[in-house]
């Protein structure tokens, strides 16, 4: 670290004197809204990684515009990096601290004050390291964002492995060098240039002629394969000697960017793209400009993974092409991209996988609805479970219910409209929303305000009479919610044995009163029959508890894992699949009756889904081996067989182990494959 003063120990000394450490003075003084306004409009990053010690020595040339008068800038940087010097245009060095302003911060201060609106270039020299075992000032684990080795390399921007203003807000054009050793090949985002072999090295170039969140790439022993759909280039990475194996992935990205290009446009990728193998940490990442992530345990599945390859090609256009203005806009990216995969399921696969990707992102949605607004969702952790929660999941019900409101053919022009008016530009909620009232024809401020800015979904119940009329029947009630400040179209339906009447009311306050008239005897009444509001019931709180579950069970947290499940089973004993996972857990934990009696409550519940129940048999056959008692594991067995089920192999499972007792070997779950 690199400062140019002597006032320092004297200011020191007078603040304590004072009461006031140095340390609080420096935080005072450039307290975050202090910091001059910049706009980034260049990188040149220069970087040489050495894999064998997880290191990297790099340059940054940043090109920028001063928006207003200043004597210092800042940037955001990681504390794994040690920044040597910087010089300015004309190669004099500058004045400049590390986190100053804060953890990650650096601080570059100019001898002359720059003019507002001046262009200014300087040059950062640095260096340091990403490592998976080393713990100190310099290295720490971060291997789902930065991690430098021959194994495999990931340096993505949200690891701030480059000096960035405005995370994930800050858009520029830029070029990225980077040299490896012979044997490895670097991936960026835009277009490759000319590969530079120098002995036992090669530098790779990549250069991003649109504004983009700059600087992300993957390095590793990859090899090439291109694919040709009509006018789509999709070029293949894969980490072995097996570029077929990308095919059936690379046929149904093509199938997805169709799509997406006939229902918003161009992207800022155009026509050429590449789908890149990576490991299983960066399953959450979704790439970069032109360039997708697959993991290698989704290569390896029957079937390309659909839903994960439909929301991270969406980014292309979300994130790649539109931009916003802030970070309080990003449910305009990640719940864009989670919803344009549910309309691109549905497309694909019909209404119904629609309808459960909808019932999948509810469920998401509402498990950490309660820690933030969807506008501050940021301050959870990028990329968190609660960030995914709240600005993805619960960001792409939002759009969903927009869609309830203007209706398919409006919504599709929104969409389209967004994306042709803000492609390159900086939108914001302000910016969608006139765009939605626009193309709706009504102010809509009420559902951006209570949806966007508030914590909490509605609850909704319904009290009703049925009357006799001289042309049938009348149905009269109210609808009550428990937020007397919610706003929202609700349909309510009235269901008789061959038809449904439907009508929508304008909920406002705690209860709202319809009437509906039908020809004939009304069954019941239902609430919002299309599910098109995001709101709390028992039964999508069971299913919450369930997800989380199965999340802590994933991660290797049995003991608040059975926690999950058992507040689950608090709000609907009879959920097989919640005794059938709980089970799972005491079967790992060799608990072994407690998982029979859990496997036993499975069968006497819903049976739904209804592999349920196959899988049931088999397990409680295991049991059975494990302890000795083979007349009874047959018997298990035998009933697995007659099911006919045989969902994910569960019939040849079961055979075998009527040949031969089971004897347990493994160590996680067997079930790990449904």
């Amino acid at each position: 670290m690199r400062m140019k003063s002597s006032l320092i120990p004297g200011l020191t000394l007078i603040l304590t004197m004072a009461g006031i450490s140095a340390e609080g003075y420096s935080q005072t003084k450039k307290a975050v809204s202090s910091i001059p306004r910049i706009e980034v409009q260049n990188y040149k990053i220069e970087a040489n990684l050495v894999p064998d010690t997880h290191e990297l020595k790099a340059a940054a040339t940043v090109t920028f515009k001063a928006l207003q008068s200043t004597d210092f800038v800042v940037f955001e940087l990681s504390e794994n990096l040690s920044v040597q010097k910087i010089l300015n245009s004309e190669g004099v060095e500058l004045e400049f601290r590390q986190n100053e302003t804060g953890p990650g911060s650096l601080s570059v201060r100019f001898a002359k004050p720059l003019s507002s609106g001046s262009e200014v270039t300087i040059k950062v020299e640095y260096q340091g390291g990403f490592d998976q075992d080393r713990f100190s000032r310099i290295y720490t684990r971060d291997e789902s964002s930065a991690y430098i080795g021959m194994e495999g390399t990931c340096l993505l921007y949200s690891a701030k492995w480059f000096p960035i203003n405005q995370f994930l807000v800050d858009r520029a054009t830029g070029t990225v060098e980077v040299t490896v050793p012979l044997g490895m090949t670097v991936i960026g985002p835009g277009t490759e240039m000319p590969v530079i072999t120098k002995g036992i090295s090669e530098t790779f170039g990549w250069v991003a002629k649109t504004p983009v969140l700059p600087g992300s790439i993957v390095a590793g022993q990859y090899f090439q394969k291109r694919m040709q759909f009509g006018d789509l280039n999709i070029e293949c990475y894969t980490k072995g000697n097996k570029p077929d194996v990308m095919q059936k992935s690379a046929e149904a990205v093509s199938k997805i960017v169709d799509y997406y290009q006939k229902n918003y446009g161009p992207s800022a990728s155009g026509n050429n793209f590449r789908l890149v193998e990576v490991d299983e940490q960066l399953a959450k990442q979704h790439g970069m400009l032109g360039t997708i992530f697959i993991t290698r345990r989704e290569l390896a599945q029957s079937v390309a993974p659909l839903r994960e390859l439909a929301r991270r090609v969406a980014y292309q256009w979300w994130q790649e092409t539109v931009s916003i203005q802030s970070t309080n806009d990003l449910w305009l990216v990640d719940g864009m991209a989670y919803f344009s995969a549910a309309q691109y399921l549905g497309k694909a696969e019909g209404p119904e996988a629609y309808k459960e990707e909808i019932d999948n992102l509810a469920v998401l949605a509402l498990k950490f609805e309660k820690s933030s607004s969807v506008r501050l969702g940021l301050g959870l952790g990028y990329r968190t479970d609660k960030y995914e929660s709240v600005v993805a999941g619960k960001g792409a019900w939002i759009l969903n219910m927009l869609r309830g409101i203007l209706g398919e053919a409006k919504f599709g022009q929104l969409t389209q409209l967004y994306v042709h008016e803000y492609s390159g530009n900086k939108a914001n909620p302000l910016s969608f929303q006139k765009l939605s009232e626009k193309v709706y024809g009504k102010e809509l401020g009420w559902f951006f305000a209570e949806w966007i800015d508030t914590i909490g979904v509605p609850a909704f119940q319904s009290d009703y009479a049925v009357f006799k009329t001289n042309n049938g029947f009348r149905v009269s009630g109210s609808v009550k919610q428990d937020r007397d400040l919610f706003r929202m179209p609700v349909e309510v339906a009235v269901v008789t044995e061959g038809s449904e009447e439907t009508k929508t009311v304008e909920l406002s306050g705690k209860s709202t009163s319809f009437d509906i008239s039908s020809f004939s005897m009304p069954q019941k009444v239902v609430l919002d029959p299309n599910n098109k509001l995001l709101r709390d019931s028992k039964e999508l709180q069971t299913s919450v508890q369930l997800s989380l579950g199965n999340d802590l069970k994933q991660r290797g947290d049995f003991v608040e894992a059975i926690r999950a499940y058992e507040s689950a089973l608090n709000l609907d004993s009879h959920r097989s699949l919640v005794h059938f996972r709980l089970a799972e857990v005491f079967y790992e934990q060799s608990n072994l009756q407690s998982a029979a009696n859990s496997f036993r409550d499975a069968l006497n519940g819903d049976r739904d889904p209804k592999w349920v129940e196959v899988w049931c048999y088999i397990y409680l056959g295991k049991i059975y081996d494990i302890l000795g008692q083979r007349q009874r594991a047959m018997a298990e067995y035998t009933k697995a067989v007659n099911t006919k089920d045989d969902t994910n192999g569960a019939q040849a499972e079961a055979k075998k182990w009527l040949a031969a007792p089971f004897t347990r070997e493994r160590t996680t779950l067997d079930a790990d494959k449904k």
